[in-house]
């Protein structure tokens, strides 16, 4: 009997007319979050106003993940208040809890696994031009904030979000200006 290896960590994404697609491998984590915050202001630059992740082999999501989702999802509305929509597809029952208790299910359309409405299948057949998202080392400073901003985006999900994230952005903040003290 072999041992399944659990999918390395990566996103693929493609764009198609006015559709992103992202399927999360892995686990959804603080090291791609930069390039899928760039990779969906792009695509919202380009007209896109409906942003798909299929969640089929995702194990696990942190919160920088989930707060740069949320982000990109708030974008998205006010790029496009009438049609803009991000769908969370084939979420497995660990990581529809971790959407739902940090809220992001507020922000996005979310089916767990088996649960696709028939007018949403067919956009997984784009799978065939997916790319492997490249995400690049960024600076310690680039991450912190952007982790600031991925915290700050999940704040105001739900009551709960405030004091869960008061001390990693108390933490982060601190760190940001240890490395950037002020008048320098």
């Amino acid at each position: 009997m072999t041992e399944q290896l659990p999918p390395a960590d990566r996103v693929l994404v493609t764009i198609h007319k006015r559709l992103a697609l992202l399927r999360v491998e892995g686990r959804g984590s603080f090291k791609s979050s930069m390039a899928l915050r760039e990779f969906g202001i792009s695509a919202l630059s380009t007209g896109c106003n409906t942003i798909v992740l299929d969640m089929t082999d995702c194990i696990g999501l942190d919160s920088t993940f989930m707060g740069t989702l949320a982000g990109l999802a708030t974008r998205l509305r006010q790029h496009d208040r009438e049609r803009g929509v991000m769908i969370l597809l084939n979420l497995n029952p660990r990581v529809r809890g971790l959407v739902a208790t940090l809220g992001l299910d507020r922000l996005a359309q979310t089916y767990e696994q088996g649960a696709t409405p028939e007018e949403l299948q067919n956009i997984l057949t784009l799978s065939d031009s997916l790319r492997t998202l490249d995400t690049p080392e960024n600076n310690r400073d680039e991450t912190t904030r952007m982790m600031i901003e991925a915290h700050e985006n999940l704040t105001p999900l739900t009551s709960d979000n405030i004091p869960r994230f008061k001390d990693v952005l108390t933490y982060l903040r601190e760190d940001l200006n240890r490395h950037n003290p002020p008048g320098k």
